[in-house]
């Protein structure tokens, strides 16, 4: 029989092994760069943590209604803060691998089976939102506060949690709120779940005035050209260069005012994903010779259309310039390890 104490690695394996030290050096010099490089062992854990949590959430054979209920267990509790700061964690690893970072922003997570959406809607408390109205159903709107005090340690409970844990690390660029929307049957992008990390909660007369003064800084970005595509932003909203692009090739179709309309902005149209969705439909029926295109029109919109493709992955689903996560496929891939993690699912006693 062959030993295996003195195998070298396989070039895969070398591979590998440099590519996973990249990556951590990538996240690490991250970290550095927005100030939190003094909690780099506690955030690679969440990392692992977060992981590892989506992953069971997203493949055990629990029902979407026993997830919500094994949530719901702990809402308000530190178990809780710990798990939904690990999940976030984990998004936001993601969104370094591709170059996505943000200081204001959101994720739009593909949940094909509502599951991790059933997850947010079970830890978080009800809440009301400007976000997405034309894609939300009632109820399926919630936030979470991470408010954890320093030095305090999380106590077991049915969480199964161990005692003394310490607190969980910070959110990047003092985010300490989770605004999470379920979108349902959307006729593009079926089952998503929409998360946005927040600066404020909802709580209180402080928070309030707070979300009150952001909510008009955001109004006011709506009507300066170039507000939804400043430097660390990456929301729903379309960039403004985009729909001034897109209204300009389609303006001559006989349908191109109901298609900007359905495409909408700010947020309250079928965004990116309409634009492409119009654009795919046009070009190929002007192919198939079933559509004739006025004069110069075909040529702008192949332009438009190859932009969009270049510039954005995903561009069939998003709304406008946010992070999409397709959570299905991300699951699959070999997650970040840390000592000591395991899923904190399945919660004990149920």
């Amino acid at each position: 029989m062959i030993s295996n104490l003195n195998r070298q690695p396989s070039e895969s394996e070398d591979q590998g092994l440099d590519q996973a030290e990249e990556k951590k050096s990538s996240l690490d010099t991250y970290l550095a760069s927005i100030g939190l490089g003094q909690w780099v062992p506690e955030i690679h854990s969440a990392i692992a943590q977060g992981a590892q949590d989506v992953l069971a959430i997203m493949t055990q054979p629990w029902s979407v209604d026993k997830i919500r209920q094994m949530a719901r267990e702990m809402r308000h509790s530190p178990a809780g803060i710990i798990q939904v700061t690990g999940i976030m964690w984990y998004l936001t690893y993601l969104s370094i691998e591709r170059g996505q970072t943000f200081v204001t922003g959101a994720y739009l997570c593909r949940d094909p089976e509502g599951r991790l959406s059933a997850y947010f809607g079970g830890i978080g408390s009800p809440r009301l939102s400007s976000h997405l109205k034309r894609h939300v159903s009632p109820g399926c709107t919630t936030g979470i506060d991470l408010g954890f005090t320093a030095g305090k340690s999380s106590k077991a409970g049915k969480s199964g949690i161990a005692p003394e844990r310490p607190p969980p690390p910070p959110l990047p660029h003092g985010h300490c709120h989770v605004l999470s929307i379920a979108i349902v049957n959307d006729t593009r992008r079926g089952k998503c779940l929409y998360l946005k990390p927040e600066r404020y909660g909802v709580h209180g007369l402080r928070n309030l005035a707070h979300h009150t003064i952001m909510y008009g800084k955001s109004l006011k970005r709506k009507h300066t050209f170039g507000g939804n595509d400043v430097p660390g932003m990456r929301k729903e909203r379309i960039p403004d260069d985009v729909v001034a692009a897109f209204a300009e090739v389609v303006t001559a179709l006989e349908d191109g005012a109901d298609a900007i309309t359905e495409v909408g902005r700010g947020g309250k149209g079928e965004g990116i994903g309409g634009m492409y969705e119009f654009l795919t439909r046009k070009l190929g029926q002007a192919d198939k010779g079933a559509a004739l295109l006025p004069e110069g029109s075909e040529k702008r919109m192949r332009c438009l259309l190859e932009r969009l493709e270049s510039k954005y992955d995903f561009v069939h689903l998003r709304f406008g310039n946010e992070v999409v996560i397709d959570l299905p496929t991300e699951v699959k891939r070999s997650l970040l390890e840390a000592p000591g993690v395991v899923s904190l699912f399945p919660v004990t006693g149920l």
